[in-house]
């Protein structure tokens, strides 16, 4: 191997490292020098569009799967994940095809990955095919125990979906900041929280206040801001399908710690709401409250959060039907008087198939695995500078 080659593959395995770090940046950098120096194939390219991934770049992390396509168009890996790329971008007619030809040349391989497989997997369901024609023996077990029947159940449920190859294993990836050991947990119990019964409770009054707002903006010009602002920390450095779109948009009670006292004035009921939480409701580095909208017909595309200390709380508002957010392998409708709490760097999307618009009271807790001293030195690093913007 020449010297530039042994340059492309260290530079390529600096860009893998970057990825375990969940360093989408940095990961895409290194894969893009490595390429420049010439390092071949595939999957450095299936690699940068997981850089892009977590970057939130949804049309480059295609861009840069056709391209590993063009290199080798025979590559399942490529063609399966491509298929779940466009799927993760509202294309799914497009994706049954490159699906339908990846299973295809999956049958020829003489050894499958773990990653293999589960792409094959999604694949299978996607398009209809069952990859477990028989009964798996955990379903057997499930109905022998009654697995399901408590709350309790709902993650060991998952645990045996993963063994029978009904879902795949998303783990956290936040791109931004990373705080070892936290479970990668998709959705949390509101029962196991003291508060959510309360807020769920308030859900009328928060209604009226919306309803109210709406009202007011029909005569005025419109409060709701594109949610993704090229000039916001979610904008910043990242080409996103919906930066600068009205289609997600949101009206801000507390926006990145900094309360928004003219709108707080307009909806003070919501914001008692809040402050009622207490400080489980002020996680580092700055808390965000908003009413998000999500136009008839709009979808946010796949996407990671960017840091794993806090979780994100919807309390639905006005519900037109046909709405629902996916978490890693689990997707759930938003239901009146039900409180989402999730962890939002798992790979999520969001969708609005009915005619009118949705609207989700949105904000942040601190992950409830974090102990008070654990707290507070996430929030004093947080003060450091050049880590206070979020």
């Amino acid at each position: 191997m020449d010297e530039r080659l042994a340059k492309a593959r260290s530079l390529a395995a600096e860009g893998m490292q970057a990825l375990q770090r969940a360093d989408g940046m940095a990961a895409l950098q290194a894969f893009s020098r490595a390429i420049d120096m010439g390092w071949p194939g595939a999957d450095v390219w299936i690699a940068r569009s997981f850089a892009h991934s977590l970057l939130g770049d949804m049309e480059a992390r295609l861009g840069a799967l056709e391209k590993a396509l063009e290199v080798d168009p025979a590559s399942v890996r490529a063609r399966l994940h491509y298929g779940q790329a466009l799927v993760g971008a509202g294309r799914q007619e497009e994706a049954e095809p490159h699906f339908l030809e990846g299973l295809e040349g999956a049958r020829a391989l003489e050894h499958r990955n773990a990653e293999i497989e589960q792409l094959i997997r999604a694949a299978s369901d996607f398009v209809g095919m069952a990859s477990e024609p028989d009964p798996h023996p955990v379903d057997e077990f499930a109905r022998a125990h009654g697995v399901g029947d408590d709350p309790e159940d709902d993650l060991f449920q998952q645990s045996l979906d993963l063994l029978a190859g009904r879902a795949l294993s998303y783990v956290s990836r936040p791109t931004r900041y990373l705080y070892p050991g936290l479970p990668s947990r998709q959705f949390y119990r509101p029962e196991d929280f003291d508060w959510t019964s309360a807020l769920a409770a308030k859900t009328p009054e928060i209604r009226a206040e919306l309803d109210e707002l709406l009202a007011r903006q029909s005569l005025e010009a419109s409060a709701f801001a594109p949610y993704v602002e090229k000039a916001g920390r979610e904008g910043a450095g990242v080409s996103h399908p919906l930066l600068d779109n009205p289609d997600w948009s949101a009206f801000y009670l507390i926006k990145q710690g900094e309360r928004v006292e003219e709108n707080i004035a307009l909806c003070p009921r919501t914001m008692a709401a809040i402050d009622a939480i207490g400080d489980d409701a002020a996680p580092a580095p700055a808390l965000s409250v908003l009413f998000s909208r999500l136009e008839a017909g709009a979808r946010i595309p796949p996407h990671h959060g960017m840091l794993n200390t806090r979780l994100i709380c919807h309390l639905p508002v006005i519900l037109p039907g046909q709405c629902a957010l996916r978490v890693g392998n689990e997707t759930r409708a938003w239901k009146d008087g039900e409180v989402f709490i999730f962890d939002d760097t798992i790979e999520h999307e969001a969708w609005n198939e009915s005619d009118e618009p949705r609207y989700v009271l949105i904000f942040e807790i601190w992950r409830p695995e974090l102990s008070a001293r654990q707290r507070h030195l996430v929030s004093e690093l947080f003060k450091l500078g050049g880590l206070a913007r979020r």
